[in-house]
């Protein structure tokens, strides 16, 4: 999202330091109008679409960044020229202006956090509300939230804050450019040039030039990390760029008077257009992202008070209503959006819902412009001097401060319950009554199952959940080139029994403590080696991973070289397993389910010996693909509820999170195969608990908790035993 305030004037009329035209003579405030409509169609398109959309891109922000590329441009350089820029009164209208409000609503947001959101995420909730209030939150969001397993940034309250931090970043440091070039040009002028080097003309090229290398960059980082480059700061300069050249462009050039209304009616179109032809979530700020832009600077360059513009329309009370407190909506109807998913645990709003959203949303911006944005222009802004940057400086120094301190009680609380929570955790599932699956292997033989020592405990901590994972380095082979193949050792190092090998994607590594357990109690030795989503087959990865299939490939052929080394001759058994989500690219006439069999039968056949025994562990079933979801949905109920009542209250039905695994189908296939089912550790005959056992099952939608996965030995050690013994 974006600001949508400007850092040149908050009004719709000229302002006094605000440059003529050199050609026509025109008031440089005669595209006001339009912009200020412009804005409020921007908005309103933002809003409609995130309530009623399904939290759609519509364009509306790359609207605001032109718009406020073009403000403070054309503001900056005709005070530049007069040598009237005056850097902290500068700075302190513009941030005061933008901080006043949004600080409010960051405070707001607090609130909702500890009310509506699950403990899990209230560290990176702080973390990013003091990077919005800091104006560095499209780099938290890069660096915090889009690495692999992150809940991802629909998770978060404040992510529309990203915009407001790319224009805070060019407010600051734009006024500074402009200044340094002027500065350079007066000592040229003066030694070389001869007064012919003119800020405006010198700065266009410059701009001009970094427009087409923040384009460029933009295409590329696209290309590779769309998630990325949607926040950075670097691939959205050629949006805010293009309407400072814009701005420069005008002072003198300018259309015929007979086509400007034509090509502002243009430009409405292609703004009000663009989120109904695309999704800029997967496009911008990538060439597509030339429409809404594009749209953006018709209106600018088409600005005419000729009735047949779209001026009249533009200035409609409704849409000035709008655009008035553009930026105030702007900042609230997201965290409510956000707070009222969390708190109904739904993945959208209904149309219901989103209209509650937007009145809330319209009558507490209509009172934070009457009671905060105004009262700060009157008595912060107005009376001029260091005034308006002295107080919004300590504002921020306030925020920052009560931030940190959120952060550390919060980090105290957690540790709190994180450590109740790890003394039962590390009990022995061999001996602990009820305790995870143990709960469910009583109620499925019809006994009761009570242990007073669990009774009111969440194991683990909802605020541990996203760390509850026993995977080590050794065990995973992720991002590094090139591809690395490794196996970690579980359970008897030396002197053992038995030796197995586990193999497959992250599904694989969810139980490596199970394994640990099974391996001491068994005097076994169980190697686990796996890699993102990737898994042992001799199909390549179908289109939903496409982007990993060399390195998948690779694995696999490292994986196989590793089974035909004298040294694994003692391999008593190998366990696969992988999530059933993902399938293989199908050949002529298959299906991806097809393929996937194929290629695990064929990928067993490449095993040294067909005496070892491939036992394949059916998939567990899975909640949520996405964990943003999950995190919304069911740890958010988790938390809403006691441990003892939040497995039925929060689960699914069975029918719809048990995946299709290929395993059985390839199993029957090859005369060493088994399969291991637990699923009966996961779900009865209708439901699939979200707790079971006192103990949380899921740490993301699809991965189980490395707690519950303890509990599972007891029952997943005799079914191996079986097969290799």
């Amino acid at each position: 999202m974006t600001a949508i305030s400007d850092s040149s004037t908050s009004t719709t009329t000229p302002t006094a330091s605000e440059p003529k035209s050199p050609k026509t003579g025109q008031a440089g405030s005669g595209h006001i109008s339009e912009i200020h409509g412009l804005r409020g169609i921007a908005l309103a398109l933002v809003v409609a679409f995130h309530l009623f959309g399904n939290g759609r891109v519509s364009g509306g922000i790359d609207v605001f960044l032109v718009i406020s590329g073009f403000l403070a441009t054309r503001s900056l350089v005709g005070k530049a020229e007069r040598g009237q820029v005056r850097l902290r009164e500068h700075y302190g209208r513009t941030f005061a202006r933008l901080a006043a409000p949004a600080l409010l609503v960051l405070a707001a947001t607090a609130a909702l956090m500890v009310v509506f959101i699950p403990q899990t995420l209230w560290t990176q909730t702080t973390r990013e509300i003091i990077a919005a209030a800091t104006y560095t939150l499209n780099w938290e969001l890069i660096s915090g939230q889009l690495t692999y397993g992150a809940a991802g940034p629909s998770s978060t309250p404040v992510q529309h804050f990203w915009s407001l931090a790319v224009q805070g970043q060019f407010f600051l440091v734009w006024p500074l450019a402009i200044l340094a070039l002027a500065f350079v040009l007066r000592g040229l002028n003066r030694v070389v040039a001869r007064g012919r080097l003119r800020l405006a003309p010198v700065l266009f090229v410059l701009t001009a030039l970094a427009f087409a290398v923040s384009f460029a960059y933009a295409i590329k980082v696209s290309g590779a990390d769309q998630a990325a480059a949607y926040f950075n700061s670097i691939t959205r300069f050629w949006e805010i760029g293009a309407g400072a050249l814009t701005a420069l462009a005008l002072r003198r050039l300018s259309l015929p008077e007979t086509i400007k209304p034509y090509a502002a009616w243009a430009g409405l179109a292609l703004v009000v257009t663009c989120g109904f032809v695309m999704d800029g979530a997967d496009h911008f700020p990538g060439p597509l992202a030339l429409w809404p832009v594009a749209g953006a600077l018709l209106v600018m360059v088409g600005s005419t008070p000729s009735p047949r513009g779209p001026r009249r329309m533009l200035e409609t009370r409704p849409l000035r209503f709008v655009a008035d407190i553009s930026y105030e909506l702007y900042l609230w109807h997201w965290p409510l959006l956000i707070a009222w998913l969390y708190y109904t645990g739904g993945e959208r709003h209904t149309i219901p819902s989103a209209a509650g959203v937007l009145i809330v949303s319209t009558l507490l911006a209509w009172a934070t412009n009457r009671l905060v944005t105004r009262q700060v222009q009157t008595y912060v802004i107005k009376p001029g001097g260091s005034r308006a940057l002295v107080a919004t400086l300590a504002a921020l120094a306030v925020a920052v401060g009560v931030g940190g301190s959120g952060m550390i009680a919060i980090d105290h609380s957690e540790k709190r319950a994180i450590d109740a929570a790890a003394q039962l955790a590390s009990a022995d599932p061999y001996t602990t009554a009820c305790l995870g699956a143990a709960a469910m292997a009583a109620e499925a033989s019809g006994e009761s199952c009570e242990n007073p020592d669990l009774r009111g405990e969440l194991i683990p901590a909802v605020a541990a959940i996203g760390e509850d994972d026993d995977n080590r380095s050794q065990c995973w082979s992720f991002e590094e080139r090139p591809v690395r193949f490794s196996a970690c050792p579980n359970g008897s190092a030396k002197g053992y029994e038995k030796r197995l090998l586990m193999v497959g994607d992250s599904h694989a590594v969810a139980p490596v403590g199970a394994l640990d357990l099974i391996g001491k109690q068994r005097n076994w030795r169980i190697d686990v080696a796996s890699r993102a989503a990737c898994h042992w087959n001799a199909r390549p990865l179908g289109q939903n991973v496409g982007d990993n299939r060399p390195a998948c490939a690779e694995w696999n052929k490292q994986l196989e070289s590793y089974l035909r080394a004298p040294e694994q001759s003692d391999l008593d058994g190998i366990i696969v397993t992988h999530s059933a989500r993902k399938t293989t690219k199908p050949e002529a006439g298959e299906t991806p389910y097809e393929s996937t069999v194929d290629g695990l039968v064929e990928a067993w056949s490449h095993r040294p010996s067909s005496d070892v025994p491939v036992i394949a562990l059916l998939d567990n079933p899975m909640f949520e693909p996405d964990n943003a979801d999950y995190l919304r949905t069911t740890l958010g109920c988790i938390q809403r509820h006691t441990p003892e009542t939040a497995g039925e209250a929060c689960g699914r039905p069975r029918a719809d999170v048990l995946v299709d695994d290929p395993h059985p189908d390839a199993v029957a296939r090859d005369p060493n195969a088994h399969v291991v089912d637990l699923t009966r550790f996961f779900c009865d005959e209708s439901l699939c608990p979200a707790v079971i056992g006192n103990v949380v099952v899921y740490r993301d939608g699809n991965h189980i908790t490395s707690r519950y996965a303890r509990t599972l030995a007891p029952y997943l050690g005799p079914e191996l035993a079986k097969i290799i013994d």
